[in-house]
């Protein structure tokens, strides 16, 4: 995504009768505009359109016993969703690096089955070698995207319980509510982005960025050099993929989730089944060269609905357990 586009959609979104929307960790849409001048170009998981798309679907798809004010936040997420992409300009390097973690995967070098938590996924990774120590990008590299979804569910479903159990019967009761509804929005944002950017087919891989020198490329594939992340994500989706193109893919009959990272391990294995179609398609006409293939579409569509399926079904399922008894605690073992 390039810095003009990153700001022409904030601009879109932010005319958009977006009603006022204020949290203690947020900049006022005017400011982010401003800051997002700054962004250096990075290849990010679908561009503002394609997470504005998914977001829109994912909330059009929600049943009736949702929270009306999340149903009806379809302007305010279509804002949010692209939030963690707001986090990576040259004056926060500290806040791109380790949440930058969490926008991909690859899927081909993981330990399987996933360990069971961030600290121990590392771990696994550098007791393997899987990473390279010397290397200070080595993990932002690899990426924790699996991660990034158990944390933000877990901590979604915490935020539901606790607005149950919130009073409405003073003004101040009402007012801490109508809040705490704003800091579910966000997290459901944050949280829709680390699902959407999934399934895109090349962040789940380690073709994140051109096909990997590491792998035999017999196909003669599009390598770093030309890199074709971008081109499709954003150039592409920009000119080619319209809203109605996506929900019409996905139907209003959520399903509810089981255990959090397990599911992400089976979304992003099913989102690397598309790698190669991305390069194919690729080499045969480069995306954004407005030749593509008219196959391309459909299947990029598909792969947008896939997303806000998935977002669709993780916000649904932290609403569910959000009602339900909370789980017993149980110790971990030392050094487990």
């Amino acid at each position: 995504m390039t810095a003009t586009l990153c700001c022409r959609n904030l601009t879109e979104i932010t005319l958009m009768n977006l009603r006022p929307f204020r949290h203690p960790l947020f900049v006022t849409p005017l400011s982010l505009s401003l800051v997002v001048m700054s962004f250096t170009p990075r290849a990010m998981g679908w561009g503002g359109k394609g997470h504005e798309m998914q977001a829109r679907t994912a909330i059009k798809a929600l049943p009736p016993e949702m929270p009306a004010f999340f149903r009806d936040a379809e302007e305010e997420m279509a804002f949010l969703i692209s939030e963690p992409d707001r986090w990576r300009t040259s004056e926060q390097p500290g806040l791109s690096e380790t949440t930058g973690v969490n926008h991909t995967f690859k899927w081909e070098l993981a330990p399987k089955p996933l360990p069971a938590n961030r600290h121990l996924f590392l771990m696994t990774l550098a007791r393997d070698k899987t990473i390279d120590p010397a290397n200070r990008n080595a993990v932002r590299d690899f990426g924790t995207g699996p991660y990034g979804i158990q944390e933000w569910a877990e901590m979604l479903t915490g935020a539901f319980r606790r607005w149950r159990a919130m009073e409405e019967k003073t003004p101040a009761e009402i007012a801490r509510k109508r809040m705490h509804e704003k800091s579910i929005l966000f997290m459901a944002g944050v949280l829709g982005h680390w699902v959407t950017d999934l399934s895109q087919p090349i962040h789940a891989s380690i073709h994140v960025h051109g096909w990997h020198p590491s792998v035999p490329n017999p196909h003669g594939y599009t390598g770093p050099a030309k890199d074709p992340h971008g081109r499709y994500e954003s150039t592409y989706v920009e000119r080619v993929i319209e809203l109605a193109d996506v929900t019409a893919l996905v139907d209003r009959q959520p399903r509810l989730v089981g255990d959090w990272l397990r599911e992400a391990e089976k979304y992003i294995a099913a989102t690397n089944t598309h790698v190669e179609q991305v390069y194919i398609w690729d080499k045969q006409a480069p995306w954004g060269s407005g030749k593509e293939p008219a196959e391309a579409k459909p299947f990029t569509a598909a792969r947008l609905a896939d997303g806000a399926r998935m977002c669709r079904d993780v916000w649904y399922t932290a609403w569910i357990r959000s009602g339900q008894p909370v789980p017993k605690y149980e110790a971990r073992p030392t050094g487990k």
